[in-house]
């Protein structure tokens, strides 16, 4: 737009000068409309100006102006800003960002099949699907413009992805990675790629602190193993979760025979001491005592008293009609 409003108003300036400097030979209507595009280049000299020195950086982005080849220090954030007119803004997303190395053709960056082959602790070479999400951060946009580019993620992203995850595979076997550890594969992948970038940046000037990326989350997905690998895997699993099973329904068996072992010798001590406080004596009394309450009973009944002296009282009801 500076460019527009110099040449404008350098027009302007020329039909002025050469209105005024043949005014006496121009007839007095060309004249008049000399002037009046002299002043319509003037205005529009002014207003390219006043759109040159701002710009609009949208939402999720930051701006870095680069004036004559040269990237200033200061990121601009989201929004009118005012700039220097000379400048060119190129613009940088700070939003969450994600890298897919796929074996699907559409479905990553590179089309066709851009999985990682990656060689397990068990010798087990593998190939695996990896998504990398990752994000700028915005006031180390400008240095990281400078010093790798626009093209940062092909340049640095994706190569140090791909040599993490081949690290980290490296630290378990086949089975780990497909199953009983595959969240602490990923999490270990992860450590490894932002100290690969770290590693990577700090050979460059300037770096000063600076991080330039956050590595949000590496996702391990699709890992494909031979299909007799996968079913013995599978099976071991299948064996280990019936091993549990079992090892569980013997534990409960072990805790109901002990309740029923306490249970039985709860009773025998009740029965111990129940039989300890009966005698003789007792169970004459216990007699003579229902034979009063059936004495006074309104029932009819027939009451036999035992042979014994202290026999028992057998007790027939009549019934009555």
């Amino acid at each position: 737009m500076i460019w527009l409003a110099m040449l404008a108003a350098a027009a302007a300036v020329c039909v002025r000068l050469l209105v005024s400097r043949w005014r006496t030979s121009v007839d007095p209507d060309v004249g008049r409309w000399l002037r009046l595009g002299s002043g319509g280049l003037l205005t529009l000299a002014i207003g390219a100006g006043a759109v040159s020195v701002l710009t609009v950086v949208p939402a999720g982005h930051v701006g870095v102006p680069v004036i004559f080849g040269r990237v200033q220090d200061r990121a601009l954030r989201e929004g009118l800003n005012f700039v220097n007119p000379f400048a060119v803004v190129h613009r940088l997303t700070v939003r969450t960002e994600t890298y897919t190395m796929s074996a699907v053709h559409d479905e990553g960056q590179v089309k066709g099949d851009d999985s990682i082959r990656v060689l397990s602790a068990d010798g087990l070479m593998m190939p695996l699907d990896v998504t990398v999400a990752y994000r700028v951060i915005g006031v180390d946009a400008p240095w990281l413009y400078q010093v790798i580019g626009p093209d940062y993620v092909d340049k640095i992203v994706r190569p140090a992805a791909r040599t993490a995850v081949r690290e980290a595979v490296a630290g378990f076997t086949a089975q780990e990675s497909y199953s009983t550890r595959r969240e602490e594969l990923a999490q270990r992948t992860t450590e490894l790629l932002t100290a690969r970038l770290a590693d990577i940046l700090a050979h460059h000037e300037g770096i000063d602190g600076r991080r330039a990326f956050v590595i949000d989350q590496v996702m391990v997905r699709n890992l494909q193993l031979p299909d007799k690998v996968k079913d013995a895997i599978e099976e071991k699993l299948s064996a280990e979760q019936h091993a549990l099973r079992m090892r569980f329904v013997l534990e409960k068996e072990r805790q109901e025979a002990e309740r029923k072992r306490i249970e039985a010798q709860g009773i025998a001590d009740f029965q111990q001491i129940v039989s300890a406080g009966i005698s003789d004596p007792l169970l004459a009394w216990k007699g003579i005592e229902a034979t009063e309450q059936l004495a006074h009973s309104p029932n009819t009944k027939v009451v036999i008293i035992g042979n014994p002296k202290n026999g028992m009282p057998l007790i027939l009801p009549i019934d009555e009609r």
